[in-house]
């Protein structure tokens, strides 16, 4: 039998409250016993938890907050073993995007791309970094709760008339590697010009053909 770490009480508590969509009931239970963690990586999880969840919201401020309260005790964390410190980077790009601060919603997306380029060339090892969040690798496998709670919370929400998920099932494996390219150089070129916003735009675009 698995044996979870001492967040999985209230973990699970808070699984229950999102099962019920009751997302501020969840981050309530969270926030009250982050001063129970100990290790700096499980706190620094916490936050990250609590910010897709006030995004959820549609609370960006707060899910900013979280997300750099995230960020910053993960800087002081040489590696993390089971996650990618790119997942807070673009919780915390997502939340700037849709508050409209597309310089900081870019800036965030390229430190994260840079992150997870230096964590792949550290150590191979799979864990949950932000493409497999948004390609749904981890949603059946078994999970710690803090971990569990994170995929849910974190999931992006496919539109039933997404016309480039349509676009997908009909085009090859390579075309789409041509396309997510093209649209990573059209990025790079707007951030070169000053243009954030089209700049965030076109990775966000690219995201999608993952």
């Amino acid at each position: 039998m698995k044996i979870f770490d001492e967040s999985s009480s209230f973990y699970n508590e808070a699984i229950n409250l999102i099962d019920v969509n009751d997302y501020e009931g969840a981050i309530k239970s969270i926030r009250k016993s982050i001063d129970t963690l100990s290790e700096p990586d499980d706190i620094a999880l916490a936050y990250l938890n609590c910010g897709f969840m006030n995004d959820k919201l549609g609370d960006y401020l707060s899910a900013i907050d979280d997300f750099s309260r995230s960020i910053s005790i993960e800087a002081e964390l040489e590696m993390i073993n089971q996650r990618s410190k790119d997942v807070a980077l673009n919780g915390r790009s997502n939340s700037r995007y849709k508050n409209g601060n597309y310089h900081g919603a870019i800036e965030d997306k390229r430190k994260a791309k840079k992150i997870r380029l230096l964590e792949i060339n550290r150590s191979p090892d799979s864990k949950i970094d932000y493409k497999n969040i948004l390609l749904g690798t981890f949603l059946k496998m078994e999970l710690e709760p803090k971990y569990k709670i994170l995929i849910k919370v974190s999931s992006v929400k496919k539109s039933r008339y997404d016309l480039i998920s349509d676009y997908k099932k009909v085009i090859s494996n390579k075309r789409i590697e041509e396309v997510i390219e093209k649209l990573e150089f059209l990025s790079e070129s707007k951030y070169k010009f000053g243009d954030y916003k089209a700049s965030i735009r076109a990775i966000r675009r690219a995201e999608k053909y993952y």
